[in-house]
């Protein structure tokens, strides 16, 4: 695992990104409606509407930026507390910036009728998956250049104003 980490590290310095062709992948993937389309989330909390950029967002935007590696690791997983201690990560192997985030995933279920405690292993999983690609998703924002990051929710928004290639009205009326 050590030399796998060394020879991304070197290739990274060796072969240093192109930003404007990187930028240029990025744009590309967020003009793409299929990409624009699952770039933002929302969903009710309260009386509010929480909306911002996808894990599917960053995934894209990290891959076309390139050299960067993120994953979401479980750590530990104690059935006796019912809890996993999980850690995400985003490191740029070129500029060797990394955000991470350790955190512990109660293996519980909050809903409006209570708490619903979770023993299959699948459930498990998918909380660990849910509840780390909202950590994943910061910290490949947080090591990613801002305004790029802008720009890319720009042009995704931009994107499904347009659609595909029709306008807007006439989409709602195909509709």
């Amino acid at each position: 695992a050590a030399a796998e980490v060394q020879s991304a590290i070197v290739v990274a310095q060796r072969f240093p990104r192109n930003e404007p062709h990187a930028l240029g992948r990025i744009i590309a993937a967020c003009n793409r409606l299929s990409l624009a389309r699952e770039a933002f989330f929302t969903f009710p909390r309260g009386n509010e509407t929480i909306t911002g950029a996808s894990i599917k967002l960053a995934k894209e935007m990290a891959r076309s930026w390139g050299h960067i590696q993120h994953e979401i690791v479980e750590l530990s997983q104690d059935t006796k507390r019912g809890e996993s201690e999980v850690l995400a990560y985003a490191w740029d192997l070129e500029t060797n910036t990394r955000s991470a985030i350790r955190f512990i995933v109660p293996h519980k279920r909050f809903t409006r009728k209570g708490v619903k405690t979770l023993t299959d292993p699948r459930d498990i999983y998918e909380l660990i998956a849910n509840n780390g690609s909202r950590r994943l998703r910061q910290c490949i924002f947080a090591i990613m250049p801002a305004d790029l990051v802008t720009e890319a929710e720009r042009v995704c928004r931009e994107t499904l104003q347009k659609g595909d290639g029709k306008p807007l009205n006439d989409r709602i009326t195909s509709c």
